[in-house]
């Protein structure tokens, strides 16, 4: 599994479940378990997901105007 660290949107599916416009947060070890925590942008809700379980791509990159 590949993250970007950078300021990308993926799409997960999980378990049957499709999850879109997610931005990745933090990653963490538990006892032996890897898990991958993104927050979905449109409700600002946080998702924590088993690493062995998860498929992800890469959305696109959010576009930031200055």
């Amino acid at each position: 599994m590949n993250i970007q660290t950078e300021d990308y949107m993926y799409e997960i599916t999980y378990e049957n479940n499709h999850y879109i416009n997610m931005q990745f947060k933090r990653l963490d070890w538990i006892n032996g378990v890897c898990y991958v925590t993104f927050q979905q942008l449109i409700t600002g809700k946080w998702f924590t997901f088993e690493q062995n379980k998860l498929q992800l791509a890469l959305a696109e990159e959010r576009k930031l105007v200055s």
